[in-house]
């Protein structure tokens, strides 16, 4: 009798945790990247119900805390870029987290070496070669970020002057830079110049005196003249270009 009710309250326990089991299990993330090093990350679960971890590649460890999947890597002595895949199961579902491991990085191969965008910004990919995982840092008006072999380069609308930066992925002791510009507004006065033409000399520097048969360096643009004098040092050409004066000298416009 008491085998009987044993086998009656094992039955039952595994009827509550079938019918508890989710249906729908959803990580934050469907892709982990650890650096040679190792370490711990942390990733959210949605679910209607109970869900366990069933494959797991043996070089990484799991645990279940509060609902979130905590992923622990050590440090990677392999050699080799390491990648494997964690299963979520529920009921009649599961999920897959792609874990990859850098090893010791010999090469960061880009695509292109440059981006270029207008002035309406965007977004730009450049596919990337390596066998690590690089860190990226961006240069002031650009974002970027890399994973899985694509670097993602993006530029917000640029109501400025043209920008021009870098975009740099290290790893290891490999490094490599990838130029980023983008257009801006241009002056319609100076071109984008910021500079003009000096209306006194006419891009000379200087200019003739009739009356008294000589020439005078232009103050307009620059130059330098104290009056007749044997000393050279009282006298120097202007530059023939002036500021612009609608854009400030910046050469960008409205």
């Amino acid at each position: 009798m008491k085998k009987f009710l044993s086998l009656l309250s094992f039955v039952a326990l595994m009827m509550l945790n079938a019918c508890d089991s989710a249906t729908v299990v959803t990580p934050s993330t469907d892709q982990v990247s650890f650096l040679i090093d190792g370490g711990e990350q942390v990733v959210d679960i949605s679910s209607d119900g109970r869900w366990s971890v069933g494959n797991c590649p043996d070089w990484v460890k799991t645990d279940v805390q509060d609902g979130r999947l905590v992923i622990k890597t050590g440090h990677n002595d392999s050699g080799a870029l390491r990648q494997g895949d964690i299963v979520l199961t529920g009921k009649n579902v599961s999920s897959i987290i792609h874990v990859t491991q850098a090893a010791k990085c010999t090469h960061i191969t880009p695509s292109s070496d440059k981006v270029e965008f207008g002035k309406d910004g965007g977004t730009q990919t450049v596919n990337i070669d390596t066998d690590g995982i690089p860190q990226v840092q961006a240069s002031e008006g650009f974002t970027a970020t890399y994973a899985n072999g694509v670097l993602t380069v993006t530029a917000a609308s640029n109501a400025v002057g043209a920008r021009r930066g870098e975009i740099k992925l290290t790893c290891e002791d490999q490094s490599v830079t990838i130029f980023a510009s983008q257009k801006g507004n241009v002056c319609k006065t100076c071109g984008g110049s910021g500079k003009l033409t000096c209306p006194q000399c006419h891009g000379k520097g200087w200019y003739p005196i009739e009356a008294a048969g000589g020439a005078a360096a232009c103050e307009r643009c620059g130059g330098r003249w104290n009056g007749f004098t044997d000393d050279s040092s009282d006298w120097r050409d202007g530059t023939g270009r002036i500021k612009c004066p609608d854009c400030g000298g910046t050469g960008f416009g409205d």
